[in-house]
């Protein structure tokens, strides 16, 4: 603990101490910059004077500068009035020597973009000699001269008490800011030598980010470095042109090339910082209307750059910084934006924008004549762009530790959710096992039944009765010592397979009991939880699973202990132990998983029919399909069996399908070729209303059997039907308008009520036989028979009552109303053979002698 305080204490003074020394090198640097601009302003030794003559027409020739003397006018040399259009400047430049000593002087225009720039020495007639510059930039080649493309200057010797008068020749149609000045030798070379180091230090920083910023890309495969690289380059050939400094670097055609098209690289300096912006700020991954507006700009900004080629000079530069703020003001409108949600993200980006909004501002306004000149404002955006660089990095090095952690955060929490994952638990378990720590036990919490009512609720509203119930378990947990931690923030309880919440319980610590921290947890989870306004309530099932020389891997016991909590849903404690036992339940599980999917590819399934009897003529109107399979060695194995096996195995799609296609082939027979008015019922399960493609799949099933969709009647069971989402009430009314029959199978024993089956598009109700079984022996049974058949006749849907076993309960469901029956009093489920003849063998279709009316099917 010492060593580590020491170590720490050294760590802060070393930082110190660099922190210093930088502020130390950045304070020189700055001093000796300020230095250079008063050297040229407080220069004693010589004196300088000047006037100026602006030719607008660019038609006065050098031998007519003599009978234009008088338009000359006495200006300071940095106050002539340089202006953003084609005009040739004429300006005469006295200089004094007030010494007694020779001076070596430079007469100095910092502008590297001069189309011309000569200058002459005129005797005191205003004879011309020949001119000791001539300077023409755009046509010159490389060589002895190409210091002066990048300073135009001129080097001179003035002797004691000396004056020398030079004219000046200017013509340009770039930066109209032409900062004339006379300098002492030394003085001019130390300007020079400070532009040259700060421009090396861009070149050496650009090519060093380039570089990494590719290797990056490589590695992480993310777009944004490339764009970040492709601003580095903009910016590089922007500041070569306006330094000069490219002279150095390219051929002088190449660099009058890059200068000749100096604008057009300007807007992609600010499409790229555009387009930089949108992906560094993860806007992309939104696709939001921010995004949307930031690709038209960028577009926008793209056609404008080539449009600005049909321009001239003048025309593209009033152009471009006219729609230069809008540009930028959105994209610090993005930054903003972003910064609202999470400021720690992109701190070093905002920091970044200081330094390139005031070079950007200030930069195009000492070009433009605008603000003072000065070596610092003259080099503005390059000391901008330097710092900007160096931010930006850091900025870049920020967002890859973001996005690390993003992507720690998306393997250990659900991204909907915002829970623990299954990683968290895995991992604390192998970290139990790799400390030989043996005494834990694992614990899955389940919502009774989560499984089956899931399937009628949205994601978002399962997504929320999740965290709610983690928040309920966390508070109960927070202060037990018995539960563990999972995570590093502490978490105890971790999301499993979006269904079952998990802790794990440390068997050392004897402060309570695992029966009364089951027992916290299930009065806990015991509340009532509104979906889509039903009140449904929760129990909560919990299974155990323990460490084991068998069992010691961290799968092993997450998996026991969800079938743990499985089994425990038929127990009256709801919680129960893994038991080995149920290890060949499960293997046997699987097996029959196997075997009916093969039976299913195999038609080795039957549908048996059971008549549905209309009860005002007795005659025969439709039949119940039930499907049943003969196991080869395992002889009838009961629906109630493998019905629940598909649904949870993912077979319930398939083995529907099969059943209507089945189905429909035996009603051919029935209707067409036995001649019997007849329609088939067919139960759906509610996770073949949540398919995708079961409308367009029953489609292609009743094309093919030629059969109408009008003799079809699909019935869903209560519990399927409590809760439908958009999608499945939308597939239900498509079915409807495509002529099938929707029915509600079991009513009164599920979630459901009479306001949500009035609702829903049913057309026909079928009552649970257990409350017409024996109908007339339970007064109870019988006034909820009655009721419910009124209600629903009230609401105009057709009743079916199933379970009618003697001529008592038909004679009581028909004087309450009630439309059809079904039952072991008319017929069993016969196989399709055996129910046309039983058909083949009522008198002309009724059970006995008809009575007055006809069955008239529900509207559709």
């Amino acid at each position: 603990m010492f060593l580590k305080t020491i170590l720490r204490m050294i760590q802060n003074v070393a930082i110190v101490i660099i922190l210093l020394l930088i502020t130390f090198i950045l304070v020189n640097v700055t001093s000796r910059l300020i230095a250079i601009d008063d050297k040229q302003i407080s220069n004693q030794a010589f004196s300088v004077t000047s006037s100026y003559f602006i030719d607008q027409s660019n038609n006065i020739k050098l031998a007519d500068i003599n009978n234009q003397q008088q338009l000359f006018t006495p200006v300071a040399l940095n106050e002539i009035p340089f202006e953003l259009a084609k005009h040739t400047y004429w300006i005469k430049i006295q200089v004094a020597n007030k010494t007694n000593q020779s001076l070596p002087l430079v007469l100095y225009a910092d502008n590297s973009m001069l189309d011309v720039f000569d200058i002459y020495q005129p005797n005191k007639t205003y004879g011309i000699k020949q001119a000791l510059i001539h300077t023409d930039l755009l046509a010159s080649e490389k060589g002895k001269y190409s210091l002066h493309k990048v300073y135009p200057h001129l080097a001179f010797d003035l002797r004691s008490k000396q004056s020398k008068e030079f004219l000046l020749k200017i013509e340009t149609q770039g930066p109209p800011n032409v900062p004339l000045m006379v300098l002492n030798n030394d003085d001019f070379s130390q300007r020079m030598l400070y532009a040259q180091i700060f421009y090396g230090a861009f070149i050496g920083l650009a090519i060093l980010m380039a570089m990494y910023n590719l290797v990056l890309f490589f590695a992480i495969k993310d777009k944004v470095y490339l764009v970040y690289i492709g601003y580095l380059l903009s910016a590089f050939f922007v500041l070569s042109s306006l330094t000069g400094f490219g002279y150095f670097i390219f051929s002088a055609s190449v660099q009058a090339f890059i200068n000749q098209y100096l604008l057009f690289l300007d807007y992609y300096l600010v499409i790229f910082l555009l387009v930089f912006t949108l992906l560094f700020l993860r806007y992309d991954q939104q696709n939001n209307k921010t995004y949307k507006i930031g690709l038209v700009l960028t577009a926008l900004l793209g056609l404008c750059s080539f449009y600005s080629l049909t321009l001239d000079t003048i025309a593209q530069t009033k152009l471009f910084f006219s729609i230069q703020p809008l540009f930028y003001s959105f994209a610090l409108f993005m930054l903003l934006r972003r910064l609202h949600q999470d400021f720690s993200w992109a701190k070093y980006y905002l920091l970044s924008w200081v330094p390139l909004f005031i070079g950007a501002a200030i930069q195009p306004l000492v070009l433009l004549n605008y603000l003072e000149y000065s070596f610092i404002t003259r080099n503005a955006f390059l000391f901008a762009i330097l710092i900007e660089l160096t931010l930006m990095a850091f900025a870049l090095a920020e967002r890859m530790k973001r996005n690390e952690k993003d992507r720690l955060n998306d393997i250990t929490y659900h991204i909907s959710s915002g829970l623990p994952r299954k990683s968290n638990i895995e991992s604390f378990i192998n970290q139990l096992i790799k400390q030989k720590n043996q005494d834990f036990k694992v614990l899955a919490i389940k919502p009774e039944h989560i499984e089956k009512v899931s399937l009628y609720i949205d994601d978002a509203i399962l997504t929320e009765l999740y965290q709610k119930l983690f928040y309920k378990l966390s508070s109960l947990f927070q202060f037990n010592d018995k539960v563990y931690a999972l995570t590093e923030k502490g978490e105890k309880i971790c999301l499993i397979n979006n269904n079952a919440l998990m802790i794990i319980i440390d068997k050392k610590q004897k402060q309570q009991s695992i029966d009364e921290l089951i027992d916290a947890i299930q009065h806990t989870v015991a509340d009532n939880y509104y979906i889509k306004s039903i009140k449904l309530p929760l129990s909560a099932v919990v299974g155990i699973s323990v460490f084991s020389e068998q069992t010691k891997k961290s799968h092993q016991l997450i998996n026991q202990a969800l079938l743990a909590a499985n089994n425990a849903e038929s127990l009256q404690q709801k919680w129960s132990y893994f038991e080995d036992n149920s290890t060949k339940e499960n293997t046997y599980f699987l097996q029959l998983t196997s075997e009916l999917q093969s039976a299913i590819e195999n038609n080795q399934l039957e549908v048996f029919h059971q008549a549905q009897i209309d009860l005002s003529t007795l005659r025969v109107c439709s039949s119940e399909c039930l499907i049943r399979w003969n196991h080869p060695t395992q002889g009838y194995i009961p629906p109630t069996v493998f019905i629940p096996i598909a649904e949870d195995m993912g077979l319930i799609n398939q083995l529907t399908l099969w059943v209507i296609k089945t189905a429909l082939q035996q009603q051919y027979v029935i209707s067409h070729d036995c001649g019997f008015n007849h329609m088939i019922s067919i139960n759906i399960s509610g996770k073949d209303i949540a398919s995708q493609h079961f409308f367009t799949q029953v489609i292609d099933i009743i094309e093919d059997s030629t059969i109408s969709a009008d003799k079809l009647i699909f019935e869903l069971t209560e519990s399927a039907s409590f809760a439908y989402n958009e999608q499945s009430l939308s597939l239900l009314e498509k079915l409807v308008d495509l002529g099938i029959t929707i029915s509600i199978d079991d009513f009164g024993t599920g979630y459901s009520s009479m306001s949500q089956v009035s609702n829903l598009p049913f057309q026909e109700l079928k009552v649970d036989r257990q409350f017409v079984e024996n109908v007339n022996d339970d007064r109870k049974r019988k006034i909820i028979a009655e009721a419910t058949v009124k209600m629903a006749k009230g609401l105009g849907l057709e009743v079916v009552a199933e379970g009618i076993n003697s001529q008592a309960d038909e004679d009581t469901l028909r004087s309450f109303g009630c439309d059809i029956g079904q039952g072991y009093y008319y017929a069993k489920p016969l196989a399709i053979d055996d129910y046309i003849s039983w058909l083949e063998n009522l008198d002309n279709g009724r059970i006995k002698q008809a009575v007055q009316g006809e069955f008239i099917p529900a509207e559709k």
